[in-house]
């Protein structure tokens, strides 16, 4: 969990944030949310005895609805997100608990990751590494968000993406695919996280 919490930290840090990393954590909402979401998921994984973890799951429910007001962020603990999640900004930032996300994804406000019928099949988005999903864009359904995707501003996304695509519009299209390299700032050393 730490490794993972280090990774959004330092996600942070590429961007330019020269801040000390108490400072960030006291100050930055976007990682207030990374931070408590990272907690909820590992404290869901633990072994404890049923009543401690109900009493200990109950307190972690009442510091994620605080994230939830304050930051206007939700992730769900049952969310599976991989290393290094950048959310740069206060909120409207909505996850569902089936979402999966591979490693440094970019979320910007305004976004809904969500549960829609696609052709007659409920579900939620999955995405792969380096997706950058700009501000207001909702993302719904049982769709795939191949590795490098850059889902445009205000865009609707019902459909998979190719790898690189950059996707733009309602519904959204692609329109080039130039990929997520110039918004997206991954580690450069890209060993596995745990």
């Amino acid at each position: 969990m730490r490794a993972l919490i280090k990774s959004d930290i330092n996600r942070l840090r590429r961007y330019g944030s020269k801040e000390a990393t108490l400072r960030l954590l006291l100050t930055n909402q976007g990682l207030w949310a990374c931070v408590c979401y990272r907690v909820g998921h590992e404290l869901q994984k633990r072994k404890m005895p049923p009543g401690i973890k109900h009493v200990v799951m109950a307190g972690y429910h009442l510091w994620w609805k605080w994230v939830e007001m304050a930051a206007g962020i939700s992730i769900s603990p049952d969310c599976q997100i991989g290393p290094g999640l950048y959310i740069g900004h206060f909120g409207q930032i909505i996850l569902h608990p089936d979402v999966v996300m591979g490693r440094d994804c970019n979320l910007s406000q305004g976004v809904t990751l969500g549960l829609a019928d696609i052709k007659d099949k409920w579900g939620v988005p999955t995405l792969g590494d380096r997706v950058y999903i700009a501000p207001g864009a909702k993302i719904v359904g049982p769709i795939h968000l191949a590795s490098g995707t850059v889902v445009g501003a205000n865009a609707v996304v019902i459909a998979d993406t190719e790898t690189d695509a950059t996707v733009v519009g309602i519904p959204a299209k692609m329109v080039n695919r130039s990929g997520s390299g110039k918004f997206i700032q991954p580690e450069e050393d890209q060993s596995e996280v745990g």
